[in-house]
This record gives C-alpha cells, sequence and structure tokens, in this order.
C-alpha cells in the first residue's frame, strides 16, 4: 500500500456532491500538487485528509493505517493556509516552538530545533521579530517552519502562496520546493495556478467536480 491511499472517498454537503469516490496514491517523499479549478473538491480532500472534515464514505489510510477515524491531533499531519495564522503575540521562534511545547519537549531540546529550522527556511536572524515585522513572505516562511518542526508525516499547503505577489511567490515557489528535498517530507499542495503547479511538483493530479481527471 502506498503512504497515503484514499479508498473511494466521498464526501456531500448536504445534497452537494463535492467529492464522489476519489482514488488515489501518494508515495513517501513525494510533493503532489492537486490543481483544478476553485470549488472542485481539493481542499475538501485536503480537509479529510488532516481530519477537519469527516468523509461520508470511503477510507483513508497513512503509513499503512486507517486514519479515517482518528481525530485530527492524533494524526500527525502539519498544514499551511492562505492565511498564515501566526499568533501576533509571540515572536517567530516561539511561533515555532509552539507545537514543540504541546510535546512538552525539553526545552533545550527545543531551542535546537528551532534554530535549525529557522535557518532552514532562511529566517535564522528573525527568530526575535513579531510577525507584524516581517514581510507576508517571511511570514509565509515561519508558518512553514512551524508546521514542518514537529516533524509531521504529512505537509499540507493549501494554496499557500495566493496571497502573495507574483514576483515574490515564483521565489516561495522555489523555497517551498527546496525545503520539502531538504527535510524529505511527504506533502501535497492544492494550487489553481497551472505554472505553480509544475514549478513544485513531482506529481500533478487534475482535479475536477470532485473527480481525479488526469494524474
Amino acid at each position: 500500500m502506498s503512504y497515503i491511499h484514499f479508498e473511494n472517498i466521498v464526501k456531500d454537503f448536504g445534497s452537494t456532491h463535492v467529492l464522489k469516490r476519489i482514488d488515489l496514491d501518494i508515495e513517501k517523499g513525494q510533493l503532489v500538487t492537486l490543481l483544478g479549478p476553485s470549488g472542485c473538491g481539493k481542499s475538501t480532500l485536503l480537509r479529510c485528509l488532516a481530519g477537519l472534515e469527516t468523509v461520508t464514505s470511503g477510507r483513508i489510510y497513512l503509513d499503512g493505517k486507517d486514519i479515517t477515524d482518528v481525530e485530527p491531533k492524533k494524526r500527525d499531519i502539519g498544514m499551511v493556509f492562505q492565511q498564515y495564522s501566526l499568533f501576533p503575540n509571540l515572536t517567530v521562534e516561539k511561533n515555532v516552538a509552539f507545537g514543540l511545547q504541546l510535546k512538552k519537549m525539553p526545552k533545550s531540546q527545543i531551542n535546537d530545533k528551532v534554530k535549525d529550522m529557522l535557518d532552514i527556511v532562511g529566517l535564522g536572524d528573525k527568530g526575535k521579530n513579531y510577525p507584524s515585522q516581517l514581510s507576508g513572505g517571511q511570514q509565509q516562511r515561519a508558518a512553514l517552519a512551524r508546521a514542518i518542526v514537529t516533524e509531521p508525516k504529512v505537509l499540507l499547503l493549501d494554496e499557500p502562496l495566493s496571497a502573495i505577489d507574483a514576483l515574490l511567490r515564483k521565489s516561495l515557489q522555489m523555497e517551498i520546493r527546496r525545503i520539502q528535498r531538504e527535510t524529505d517530507i511527504t506533502a501535497i499542495f492544492v494550487t489553481h495556478d497551472q505554472d505553480e503547479a509544475i514549478e513544485v511538483a513531482d506529481e500533478i493530479i487534475i482535479t475536477n467536480r470532485g473527480h481525479i481527471e488526469q494524474k
């Protein structure tokens, strides 16, 4: 079985059929892009994997385990959204440390991991800054660091660059690809931008109207 396996996934919101019998396999270490127009179901599939939405029917497997009914915090999945969702009252390093503190990791180990992760995302000199003191691109990299530092099994990126201007967006696409390769994390990237999908992905999955149209 593949590292991530979606089996016959159906998701309905009342009478609206959003996901229609999705079957999809993703291998460990891949960065896969879900490409399609707004409303095609790609973000809903991501949210079902994260446990933020319950599937109507079907099963989801991660690393050989059925996680369909597992609560979100026990799925070991990191997620980066369009909005940066950083805590405004915490410094960058404290934002990144937050998940590690929840795991009750020793303080010295937290400090080392946060320092290493900030260096990886190019924010080694911004740890003492607050989110309001960062540019949009820097905030998104801080959000990425916070999601990855806990070493989740999967990283989900839901149109993470849509709020960023075109020039910086190109640079961040390359940064995300570099960081994914450097950390060897399995990742799923949602976008409606074909050029962006080509730039970041090992594999592109084209979705439309709740179906997978092409791999």
